[in-house]
């Protein structure tokens, strides 16, 4: 079966890529600039299709079993490429954490379904990571009404791509899921303060992807999705919604960032499920690189799909199971007393 990546030339394309050979996987290279795409399949003997317009990307989409959706930021990539997978009979799978486009690939299971291929958005590190605490909470007690996460990640560079889809969340202030509706106020209000593996930090509700992914794969219908920082509360609540602000200017480029130094890294996710007795379950998911483990999770999404896998639109746990993230080596998930300690 024949798969591709559309934006095989950017920072997580490359890095999907390498993994794809590294697994004997032989992908399609897909993009719009020629130039960047010969330089890599000449390096790799890989395939590869300019897809510069909706003619083009119909017609390469047509010839494939699957399609990766690695070009963000999302809302722009993510409808003409979903279109062009449900006409042509592809699957599709995304890396997307941008809450719009993730509810609008939710949104198609019947499409998807009636092409008889599945889709599942937003099988990167933040949002398969997430799930995955958030269904072991969730496991652990049945009976909650609310469940948060929370995104700790630690990572070595970034592209422009993934810098402009932050900005895209920024620009759309705070938000969580209260009884199945989305309830937006300022970025930075409501922050909490929770104890972490690397001490304690802020939690800042965003409107990511994760919203529409732990309730899809939970059926609970209050969800919080937060960023964690070093800074003090008070400080991000003054802060942030200036960032915000600035953020929908289009003030703030998008930058790729500087990969650090080699070292060893460490990301983590939270999630801590209450039910309407105040009860609450913990979990702690520990894994290395986050732009690593999108690789290896993407890899192996598409060596589930390729397999098998039922039509419809679904999210990575729901598709994939509770323990999907678990397939990335070096993630380990653990269980949390009432007072934080590891339950062996």
């Amino acid at each position: 079966m024949t798969w591709g990546i559309y934006g095989a030339t950017g920072f997580s394309g490359r890095l999907i890529t390498a993994e794809a050979l590294a697994r004997g996987q032989r992908p399609v290279l897909l993009g719009r600039s020629v130039g960047a795409l010969r330089q890599i399949a000449e390096s790799t003997g890989l395939r590869f299709e300019v897809v510069g317009d909706p003619v083009a990307l119909a017609t390469a989409v047509a010839g494939l079993d699957l399609v990766v959706n690695a070009a963000g930021p999302f809302d722009q990539t993510v409808r003409p490429v979903v279109g062009a997978c449900i006409e042509g009979g592809s699957s599709y799978l995304d890396i997307s954490n941008e809450l719009d486009s993730v509810q609008f690939v939710l949104g198609q299971h019947e499409r998807f379904t009636s092409s008889g291929v599945i889709a599942v958005p937003a099988v990167g590190f933040g949002t398969v990571a997430t799930e995955a605490v958030a269904l072991r909470v969730a496991t652990a007690l049945p009976s909650a009404v609310a469940i948060e996460v929370a995104l700790l990640a630690d990572n070595a560079g970034g592209g422009k791509g993934t810098s402009a889809s932050v900005l895209a969340v920024l620009a759309h202030g705070g938000a969580r899921v209260v009884g199945g509706s989305l309830v937006r106020a300022p970025l930075g209000r409501g922050i909490a303060r929770v104890r972490t593996p690397v001490g304690r930090r802020s939690l800042v509700a965003i409107p990511t992807g994760d919203l529409a992914t732990v309730r899809a794969a939970t059926g609970v219908d209050s969800i919080t999705a937060a960023a964690a920082f070093a800074v003090p509360a008070w400080l991000l609540a003054a802060g942030l919604p200036g960032v915000s602000a600035l953020a929908r200017s289009g003030l703030l480029p998008a930058r790729a960032a500087r990969g650090a130094k080699s070292r060893e890294y460490h990301s983590y996710t939270w999630a801590r499920a209450t039910d309407a007795a105040g009860r609450t379950a913990t979990a702690w998911l520990a894994t290395g690189e986050g732009y690593a483990f999108t690789a290896s999770s993407v890899v192996s999404a598409v060596e589930v799909v390729l397999a098998g896998a039922k039509p419809g639109a679904y999210s990575s746990g729901a598709a994939f199971g509770a323990d999907f993230a678990l397939r990335v080596p070096g993630t380990t998930i653990d269980a949390l007393d009432k007072h934080g300690s590891v339950i062996s």
